[in-house]
C-alpha cells in the first residue's frame, strides 16, 4: 500500500515531504522507504511533527478495527486530538472497514467525523462511512497496492503450484482438516504454505503451519518472503505465486490477481468478501466441507489483471493532493 502511494505521489506531488512517527525499529523502514523521514513515537517528537506538518494522513489498511485490540483506535483518538489542537486537517486514503460493527464505536465515529476527507479502498466501506450520522466527505476508490503491482508485477503464477495463505486472526479454520485433505487431493505438483505475516501470531500462517503434523509439513512447503528492510521488489521476487491461490489474506488476493492465479477466498471478514466481489472470484465459508472447497478451486479461473483498480487508486491520490493543497 505504501509503495503504491509513494509511486502515485511522485506523479501528483513530487515535492512533498513525508514524516511518520512509529513505535517500531526505524532503520529497516528507512532502508525500504527512504522517501519518508521516519521519526520516534515519543510525545515530544509527535508534537513537533504536528507543529511542522501541513496535513495529517492515515494511509491504507483497516484502521477502525478493534475486535482483537483497542490499541489502534486509541492511537487514532490521540491523533485526532493532536490535529484538533494544532488545527491540522485529517485525511484517510485507501482505507477499509473490516467489519460492519466497527463503525458503531462512538470514538471511531468522532474520529471519522473530524476527517477533512476519506477515500476508501472499496465501495462497501464508502457506503458504510457515508451512512454515519456525522459523515465526513467520503469517496470510494481502490487499494493502493494496485498502483505498486501495476509497475512491479508479482512473479507469474507457477503452473502446478497450489499456494495457501491461512490466517484467522487468533481464531481457527473450522474445517481445516477436511480443507487440507481436499487441497492435497488436487492435481497439483507443489503445495506452498505462504506466510504473509512474519510473526507467529495465534491463528496466523506460521503458527498454523507449526501445528501441522510432520507429514503435512513435508507436503506443505513454508515460504516467508518478507525480510526486514529488504527492498520491496526483492521481497516480491520471492513471492510464490501459484496456479491456484486459496487465501484468507486481502493483499495476497490482490497479488494473486496481478500474478494470474486462479483464486478462491476463505471468508473471514467483510474486507475479504469485498475483495472477492471486486475481483470476481469464489468465496468459501470457513465451515464449508472439503468437497465444497475442492469444487471451488477446481472451477476457479484466471481473472484479468485489475488495471482499472490501479487507475482508480492513482486518481484517489491525485484527489487527496488537490484537497490537501488548500491547507498548504
Amino acid at each position: 500500500m505504501l509503495a503504491g502511494f509513494l509511486a502515485a505521489l511522485r506523479v501528483s506531488a513530487p515535492e512533498a515531504r513525508l514524516t511518520c512517527c512509529v513505535p517500531f525499529a526505524r532503520e529497516p523502514l528507512a532502508r525500504r522507504f527512504p522517501e519518508i523521514e521516519w521519526l520516534a513515537y515519543d510525545e515530544t517528537t509527535r508534537t513537533r511533527a504536528w507543529e511542522e506538518c501541513d496535513v495529517w494522513l492515515g494511509l491504507g489498511g483497516s484502521p477502525f478495527q478493534s475486535a482483537q485490540s483497542r490499541w489502534f483506535v486509541d492511537h487514532l483518538v490521540e491523533e485526532a486530538a493532536g490535529c484538533e489542537r494544532y488545527e491540522r486537517p485529517m485525511f484517510f486514503l485507501g482505507v477499509g472497514v473490516q467489519t460492519a460493527t466497527e463503525l458503531e464505536n462512538r470514538e471511531v465515529q468522532r474520529v471519522c467525523g473530524k476527517a477533512a476527507g476519506i477515500w476508501t479502498r472499496d465501495e462497501a466501506s464508502a457506503e458504510r462511512i457515508g451512512a454515519m450520522a456525522a459523515a465526513p466527505p467520503v469517496a470510494a476508490a481502490a487499494d493502493l497496492a494496485h498502483i505498486y503491482f501495476r509497475g512491479t508485477r508479482p512473479p507469474a503464477a507457477a503452473k502446478g503450484r497450489l499456494t495457501l495463505v491461512a490466517n484467522f486472526d487468533y481464531g481457527s479454520w473450522e474445517s481445516q482438516g477436511a480443507g487440507l485433505r481436499a487441497l492435497e487431493g488436487m492435481a497439483a505438483t507443489e503445495w506452498v504454505w505462504l506466510a504473509q505475516e512474519t510473526r507467529e501470531l495465534a491463528g496466523a500462517e506460521r503458527a498454523l503451519w507449526g501445528g501441522l503434523s510432520v507429514a503435512e509439513q513435508k507436503r506443505w512447503r513454508l515460504v516467508v518472503p518478507e525480510r526486514a528492510g529488504e527492498a520491496l521488489p526483492e521481497v516480491m521476487a520471492g513471492w510464490p505465486s501459484g496456479e491456484w491461490l486459496v487465501t484468507a489474506r486481502y493483499h495476497a488476493a490482490i497479488a494473486g490477481a496481478w500474478a494470474g492465479s486462479k483464486i478462491v477466498i476463505l471468508a473471514t471478514n467483510e474486507k475479504l468478501r469485498g475483495v472477492a466481489k471486486e475481483l470476481g472470484v469464489a468465496l468459501v465459508d470457513l465451515r464449508a466441507e472439503g468437497s465444497s472447497l475442492a469444487a471451488a478451486v477446481a472451477a476457479a479461473e484466471i481473472v484479468g489483471k485489475p488495471q482499472a483498480r490501479a487507475e482508480v487508486a492513482q486518481a484517489a491520490v491525485a484527489a487527496f493532493v488537490q484537497a490537501s493543497g488548500r491547507y498548504v
